[in-house]
């Protein structure tokens, strides 16, 4: 009885482990246009955790324009602090101005980010308000060189256990 017991408990866990914790989906199926490629969570799935690190992947097509900025949108429960690494596919850091405004983040790039560029977008000690079950959404949207309005760019869904 307790093998058995014992064998269910790992079964389960591993299971939940290999389940994904976000999704994301761009909103426009277009190829020259950015779009988010994943966001991840470190450590992920731990219902209770209260300081994270959340990891956001663009692309940026080569058939697209370059970004000059980038707003996200936080969900409710989440405060994202002043600590963000941004950053291409090679690792080099990326020159960029970060403001925070309650739920919204504008990352203006000093430089135009030009296309085909992956992003990788670091945000450290991101904090959980309360403990919170079910999802949340982050909403990402995009300024391009020679487009003078605020483009959204996709949802990311943080999956909350």
């Amino acid at each position: 009885m307790k093998k058995a017991l014992i064998c269910a408990a790992a079964f389960t866990l591993t299971v939940a482990v290999s389940m994904p914790g976000t999704y994301a989906k761009y909103t426009r199926e277009s190829g020259n246009f950015p779009h988010i490629v994943n966001l991840s969570e470190f450590p992920q799935g731990i219902k209770h955790w209260r300081i994270l690190r959340h990891t956001l992947k663009l692309e940026i097509p080569q058939q697209s324009k370059a970004v000059y900025q980038l707003n996200i949108e936080a969900p409710e429960n989440i405060v994202v602090r002043n600590n963000i690494d941004v950053s291409d596919q090679s690792g080099k850091k990326i020159d960029t101005k970060i403001t925070i405004n309650d739920k919204k983040v504008i990352l203006l790039f000093a430089e135009p980010v030009a296309p085909g560029t992956m992003l990788t977008i670091e945000m450290n000690n991101v904090k959980k308000t309360r403990v919170t079950s079910g999802e949340k959404l982050y909403n990402i949207s995009a300024f391009l060189v020679g487009i003078n309005a605020e483009l959204p760019i996709g949802v990311v869904r943080l999956r909350v256990n």
